[in-house]
This record gives structure tokens, sequence and C-alpha cells, in this order.
């Protein structure tokens, strides 16, 4: 497309160039032939012809001198005219040898045509109001011609009429044409020949390396995709010996593959050692905040939900409260007992205490002590949750029935937050409602 454009481009360039050449010959031709005839005219005597519409002797010499010349210089006409309305009038008009022979004679002094259009009228118009020759191209019955015109002055300065010379422009239009064809033909056969040597020379040394690098790079990609072991990622360098930058490139991607293969090794085995330590990390962070006995929260779960309250309390998010459990008895059945069933005691107090308050997160602070947080329905609800968990523990411990490590016992203490409260003193309160609820169960028994 480009050597296309190329050719199209230099071809109308030629074309413009030597159209330009050859016009600038006829225009100088019929300068010559247009001027002289103006120094061979006496314009006063001339326009006192058209005016009188009598032949001078003057007249008679001019009509001579035009008809040599139309031979001469081999032209189409020769002649003297000027408009009116739509009628072209002539003044004088040369007549070739070859109409003489035919029998025809000098067309008479103001004989007017009506074969002009209205556009041809005022085209001639147009010029006799000038003061230069101007030049024109026009199709007539026997072939395209090249005019030249100058207007006619008499001594006054009007101009009333205008000499005209058309020559023929068909040997012009054929050589243009032959010399443009003849450029174009050999520019199209130039730019083929150079742009197969182009493609011929880019596909050898340019783009035929450069694909089968592509499809290699491709197939590495595609493997690279579908295979987990770096080990199989293998770059398949294609053999290239152009000498170039291309080669160059191969040689890179090569040795950029490779790289990348061991690269890849490498923070594979570092992500499985990662993974490890994280997993390991992982363990001991539940471990850390998990009750090794209750699965509740430990005590540093506790501190953490601490300090996330403390945080919504700063950006207004309330409300909440916090029920304070601690178990009655935990000692007594450690040593009468043993600790196993100790800790029975401790986990099925820690049952209770997580159906009940079952929407909310359960802490265990200490060995007897537990901690809950609520929110939400739970919050709404709390003194009801609050009177069912002393009803359920008062129930258990009454319960005769029961091991002595099943018969379990808490006192139940809860506070709520309010506005200018730190986290810190409603667990005071809540431990202070806790304490108070433990006094009145011993006052009960």
């Amino acid at each position: 497309m480009f050597i296309t454009f190329m050719c199209f481009i230099l071809s109308l360039q030629s074309y413009l160039s030597f159209s330009k050449s050859l016009y600038q010959r006829y225009d100088d031709s019929l300068d010559n032939i247009v001027n002289y005839v103006h120094s061979q005219i006496d314009a006063d005597d001339l326009y006192n012809c058209v005016q009188t519409k009598e032949h001078s002797e003057k007249y008679d010499r001019l009509q001579q001198t035009l008809n040599g010349m139309v031979d001469e210089f081999e032209l189409f006409y020769l002649y003297i005219v000027f408009t009116r309305d739509t009628l072209m009038i002539n003044v004088v008009s040369a007549t070739s040898q070859a109409e003489r022979d035919r029998g025809e004679t000098d067309m008479p002094l103001l004989d007017s045509s009506e074969g002009y259009s209205y556009e041809e009228i005022q085209k001639y118009n147009r010029v006799l109001e000038q003061s230069e020759i101007k030049y024109f191209e026009e199709d007539s019955e026997w072939g395209a011609a090249y005019t030249a015109c100058k207007p006619l002055a008499n001594s006054s300065g009007k101009n009333y009429a205008l000499i005209c010379a058309d020559i023929s422009i068909e040997a012009l239009h054929k050589t243009v044409n032959s010399y443009v064809l003849y450029n174009v033909v050999l520019t199209l056969i130039l730019g083929l020949l150079f742009g197969f040597i182009l493609i011929v020379w880019l596909r050898h040394n340019i783009t035929g390396p450069i694909l089968a690098l592509e499809k290699s790079a491709r197939k590495f990609a595609e493997n690279s995709r579908n295979h987990k072991d770096p080990s199989e990622m293998v770059f398949d360098t294609p053999t290239i010996h152009t000498e170039n930058e291309v080669e160059s490139l191969s040689r890179a991607i090569s040795q950029m593959s490779e790289d990348m293969r061991k690269y890849i090794q490498s923070i594979v085995s570092a992500e499985e050692k990662i993974k490890s330590a994280q997993e390991t990390a992982a363990d001991m962070t539940l471990l850390a905040y998990k009750d090794a006995l209750t699965h509740v929260g430990s005590k540093i779960a506790y501190d953490r939900a601490i300090r996330a309250l403390e945080n919504e309390i700063s950006e207004n998010k309330i409300p909440f409260a916090i029920a304070m459990i601690d178990l009655n008895n935990l000692k007594n059945i450690n040593d009468g007992y043993g600790h196993s069933n100790g800790n029975c005691y401790i986990f099925g107090t820690c049952h209770i205490i997580c159906s009940i308050f079952r929407h909310s997160p359960v802490f265990r602070i200490g060995g007897d002590e537990f901690v809950v947080i609520l929110r939400d329905s739970d919050y709404e609800n709390r003194h009801e949750l609050i009177e069912q968990a002393r009803q359920k523990f008062y129930e258990t411990e009454s319960d005769n029935s029961r091991e002595p490590w099943e018969r379990f016992s808490a006192a139940v203490g809860i506070a709520e937050y309010h506005s200018g409260d730190t986290v810190d003193m409603v667990f005071k309160n809540a431990d202070k409602d806790m304490y108070e609820n433990k006094m009145s169960m011993k006052n009960k028994n």
C-alpha cells in the first residue's frame, strides 16, 4: 500500500510538472502570436471599421496577415471578435489555405454567430474587461483547443474587441498521457521490485525470525500456565543466525526464561517455608486466643475485644453491656473431688453461659471467671438473659440428684455502657454487680 501510494504521488507530481512545462510552451507560443497580431493592428482604424461597417485598406491587409499566420503556425483559428448579448460578432477571422481551396471566403465584417452558449459568451466578456492575455481550454467539433485572448483597445482606452488564437492541444494531451503512463509503469515496476526485495530481506532477517521467536514465546507461556512445576518451564529457543538485533533478542529471551525458571523455583521454595511458618503461627494464634479447657475466648482474646470496644466508643459505635460470671465452690470441688472433676465443673458452667448468651462472645479471663460482651439482640434482652442465667445456676445448684461437680453455681453481674464511660469502668461496674449477687446468694444460703 505504501509503495502504491508513493507511485501515485510520484506519478501525480510527474503529470503536474510535465503538464505545466508543456502548457508554458503553449502559452509562450500563443503570446508571441497574439502580441504580433496586436502590433500589426491600427486599433483606431479597425475601431472605425467596426463603427462604419466598412472595410479599410488597413483592414484588408490585416485580413491577409491573419490568413497567412493561421497556416504558418498551424492554428485552429485566428480571429478578432466582440460580444453583444448572446451573439459573437466577427471583426476579422483568418481563412486557412485548406478552407480557401474548398471555396470558402473570408468571414464578413460584423458577421454574427449564435453557436456559442451563454457561459462561453460570459467567459469572453470577462476577458474583455481585463488588460492582459488570458488562457482557457474548450472543446469544439474540431477537437480540444487551447485559446489565448488579448483585449484590443482604441486610442481612448476603450476595449472593444478581443484578439484570439486557438491551437489544438490533442497532441499535448497525447504527449502528457504517454509520458505519464510511461512514468507510472516504470515507477510501479521499480516499486514492486523494491518491495519484493524488501519483503524477502525482511522475511529472512526480521519478520521470519520474529515469528519463530513469537511461536516459541507463546508455547512457553502456554506451558507455564499448565505446569506448576518450575522445572518443566523450559523455553524452546529457535535457531536464529541473523547477526542482528533479532538474534540478540532471542538470546536475551532465552536467558530471561532460564533466570525466570530459577527465580520461580526459589519463590516456590520460599512460599512453602512461609506457608509452613504461617500455619504454625496460625495454630499458635488459635491456641493463644482460645481457652484450652472450654474453647471460649481466652484472656488475650478478651483484651483484644476490649481494645476494639474502646475504638468503637471513640467512634460512637454503641451500645453494649458486660456480664461478669464468677463460679462458686470451685475450690471445694478441686480439693474434695479432684481437679479433673473441677475441670468438669468449669466446663459445665461454661456450657450454661454459652447456651444462654448464644449471640455474644464469651471469654474465660481467670480460673473461675467468665466475661460476656452483650451486643445487638442479647443487649436488648440483657435483663431477661441475666435473670435466666441466675435462675439456671440456682436450679442446678439446688438439684441434689446431681453429682457435686455437676451442681453448677455462679454469681452473675452486669453493667451497661453510658456516655462518658470507659470499658474499664463498665467492667468494674459489672464486677461490682456480680459481687453483690454473690453476697446475696451467700445470705440466702
